[in-house]
């Protein structure tokens, strides 16, 4: 008669263990559902960094200035959407760091992440005055993409250049700011009136 007895006792902590794992199985599936549940919390929608009258200095490998981005307002959004600049100013200079070459305006401009690119958004307009020795250009356009590294600018938005001697337009253009290129890229079209003696 002992020996049953034995066995429902055995059978009875069987249960127990049995009743005690699905218990914490059960406890260990609801912990982990309601952290499902919970996801990533919400990134901010706010900037982390605002500075107001913006002013950065790019130097060339002799220590001259390179190009000077300038703006009223800066924000650092967070992650990986960059830093957008309120009518960003971009001075482009000579090598010798003193003769401003190129001045690139626009209504907003952002900087990507990387710090690699610079995206002039809305109008932008481009200028080179006949102060840089060469002969004056404005050139005005929307929504420029520049490469500061390779000192290149480019957009296929239609764009208009004016110089002393005419008018031409185009759709599309590239730019490098080091070689004094400037590229209509296709439906170019202008005039051009000879000065007068």
């Amino acid at each position: 008669m002992k020996k049953p007895a034995r066995l429902t006792l055995r059978g009875i902590f069987s249960l127990v263990g049995l009743a005690a794992l699905a218990g914490s199985s059960y406890a260990l599936l609801r912990w982990v559902e309601s952290s499902l549940g919970q996801g990533e919390p919400a990134e901010s929608q706010a900037p982390v960094l605002s500075v107001e009258q913006f002013r950065a200095v790019r130097l060339n490998p002799a220590g001259l200035r390179d190009y000077v981005i300038a703006a009223p307002l800066l924000q650092q959004w967070p992650a990986q959407r960059g830093t957008q600049i309120h009518q960003p100013v971009l001075d482009w200079y000579q090598p010798d760091g003193v003769t401003r070459e190129w001045r690139l305006q626009s209504e907003q401009g952002w900087i990507t992440a990387d710090q690699q690119q610079v995206r002039l958004e809305g109008a932008v307009v481009m200028t080179r005055a006949a102060a840089s020795g060469k002969s004056p250009i404005t050139l005005i356009t929307r929504d420029v993409q520049v490469y500061p590294a390779r000192q290149q600018a480019e957009t296929a938005a239609p764009a208009r250049m004016i110089t002393p001697g005419g008018e031409m337009n185009a759709v599309g253009m590239r730019a490098w700011f080091d070689q004094q290129r400037l590229e209509l890229l296709s439906a170019v079209r202008g005039r051009y009136e000879p000065p007068k003696p």
